[in-house]
């Protein structure tokens, strides 16, 4: 059994944790704590059963991106030449031992619903993703992400259309 997504804090197990990717798993072990202190990126984790060992996380923040000729159309199409705010999915990553069971997706969904839960209270226009590799970016294009012009692998989703398909799997329930 997995447990829900929360935020982390210092009573996560995060030795154990190994992703197989070095700098994701390094983040994690070394910096997002800082991170989340700093108020610079918020990080959430997914532990085993009722244990405190971390198998999975995300991190996330809101930043801005440039209106310019690099960004997509439909992200910039009626705003003021200002700078656009997104929710950014900085990393997400599961503990090897952990891969295989869907959790990644799971995971990656409770991102995206929390990106439309705060922009209530947050401007955002857009999700986007850094790809780290083909995979990853195999992986978003699953949830209809598509490729920035400039850069294949930052990857965005406008938030309009997130909210549009939850409202529709909601009303095909």
């Amino acid at each position: 059994m997995v447990s829900k997504p929360v935020k982390l804090t210092k009573e996560h197990d995060l030795s154990q944790f190994d992703c197989g990717n070095g700098p994701l798993t390094t983040w994690l072990q070394k910096y997002a704590l800082q991170n989340q202190t700093a108020n610079h990126a918020k990080t959430v984790v997914i532990t085993e059963d009722d244990s405190n060992i971390v198998i999975g996380y995300y991190s996330y923040n809101i930043i801005s991106v440039e209106h310019s000729e690099s960004t997509p159309v439909r992200v910039s199409k009626g705003l003021a030449r200002h700078p656009i705010p997104v929710f950014l999915v900085a990393r997400l990553a599961i503990d090897n031992k952990s891969k295989g069971q869907n959790l990644g997706s799971r995971l990656f969904r409770r991102a995206l619903l929390h990106a439309a839960e705060i922009s209530d209270q947050v401007p955002i226009r857009a999700i986007i993703v850094d790809a780290i590799d083909d995979g990853a970016r195999k992986f978003y294009n699953r949830f209809d992400f598509e490729p920035y012009p400039a850069d294949g692998l930052r990857m965005w989703l406008l938030l309009k259309d997130l909210i549009k398909t939850q409202q529709t799997m909601k009303l095909q329930k």
